[in-house]
């Protein structure tokens, strides 16, 4: 890295990519696809806790914008701020019937990525370390925690945990 790459302000150093292909149309080897499946799978495995929460929240939320009506707008003004643009005159009913749109869309998405995934996880459900999945991706326990409740070590924990988000990729992503 040259001096002049280096931001003296802010004293930060991106880090430099894995592996740059030298064109986008190089096709990317099955190991790659095989670690990216695995990470986008770990990933949704993370998010499902927040997930639940937020359909949980747009629930609420669309069941009192149905109840109150216009009325509601006053209450959820912070979430008209992704609706409005500077410039757009709305009659109260129009943004009203906009947020519900958006309230609804939001809840089909995630009840769907919800769906998928224990779609995907029922064909799993019967291996004996499956709770480890709920333990860890669920609960945020480590896997030492993990071990002492499955009465094993930590490692077998980590590699039959490793094993079953594998068996998961395949089925959200054909990938292995």
């Amino acid at each position: 890295m040259t001096r002049k790459d280096y931001n003296i302000e802010n004293m930060m150093v991106l880090p430099e990519p894995r592996r740059t292909r030298a064109r986008k149309s190089e096709p990317v080897t099955r190991e790659e696809a095989q670690n990216a499946a695995f990470a986008a799978t770990e990933r949704r495995l993370y998010q499902m806790k927040l997930i639940r929460a937020r359909v949980e929240d747009a629930r609420e939320e669309l069941a009192e914008l149905e109840n109150l009506g216009v009325e509601a707008l006053r209450h959820h003004s912070s979430s008209l701020v992704r609706l409005l643009r500077p410039g757009m005159r709305l009659e109260p009913e129009e943004i009203h019937a906009a947020q519900m749109a958006y309230l609804r869309a939001r809840l089909a998405a995630d009840e769907r990525e919800i769906r998928k995934l224990n779609v995907a996880m029922e064909c799993v459900k019967d291996d004996p370390y499956f709770p480890s999945l709920d333990m860890r991706y669920m609960r945020g326990m480590s896997d030492q925690e993990i071990a002492a409740r499955l009465a094993c070590d930590k490692t077998t924990v980590a590699r039959h945990r490793k094993r079953i988000v594998r068996d998961l990729a395949v089925r959200l992503y054909g990938v292995f």
